[in-house]
């Protein structure tokens, strides 16, 4: 076998393990909705639009619990993350999450979302807060910093862990799932409002 036909034998096997390895790493994608029902390893919501998607849970799914929290609870140098609407800063938040220390670093960063068209979500530390009509913020992450102005009715919720019995009929939850190379889904990270509270991701 001369080396120019090794060579491109070569680059063929390298080409289709680089194929093959494409499209085995999962997809992630996020969904939200409502709890139908809850079983240890799977769930099922109801989404917005009326259809059911159920999901399967493994020993690495995580459930935080989502509680209601208002513009009081936002402090100098408090991990948030800010909805925010499309437009120049500062960006007009549409909904403000608060988290516990274990979970400081959460989606840290700025990144677009999918609640809105031009939405983005960012995470990380209050850099500057100042309280008015509107309430103003800087958040400040890795490599930049953002500026939100939060009027007076903006959601404002509390993310903490939390455990699968918080998946009730009903819970408004927003899940961090990833498909597999058949098409499973698994859901990775599941936020879970109590009381009525509706996740801010």
């Amino acid at each position: 076998m001369t080396s120019l036909v090794k060579r491109c034998l070569l680059a063929a096997l390298l080409t289709a393990a680089s194929v093959t390895a494409v499209r085995a790493e999962p997809m992630m994608a996020r969904f939200r909705g409502t709890v139908a029902r809850a079983e240890p390893d799977r769930i099922e919501i109801r989404r917005p639009s009326g259809s059911a998607l159920a999901l399967q849970m493994d020993p690495k799914t995580r459930i935080y619990a989502v509680n209601e929290s208002d513009l009081r609870a936002i402090k100098p140098e408090s991990y948030v993350s800010v909805l925010g609407a499309a437009g120049s800063e500062p960006h007009r938040a549409t909904a403000v999450t608060l988290y516990s220390p274990s979970e400081r670093g959460f989606e840290a960063g700025s990144q677009p979302w999918d609640t809105a068209q031009g939405a983005t979500l960012t995470a990380g530390w209050v850099a500057d807060l100042r309280r008015g009509s509107p309430l103003t913020l800087a958040v400040s992450y890795a490599g930049g910093q953002s500026a939100f102005e939060v009027p007076s009715n903006t959601p404002v919720t509390q993310f903490s862990p939390g455990e699968k019995a918080l998946l009730q009929p009903g819970a408004a939850v927003t899940i961090f799932a990833r498909s597999d190379a058949d098409g499973a889904l698994t859901a990775g990270t599941i936020a879970v409002g109590r009381q009525g509270a509706v996740p801010g991701l």
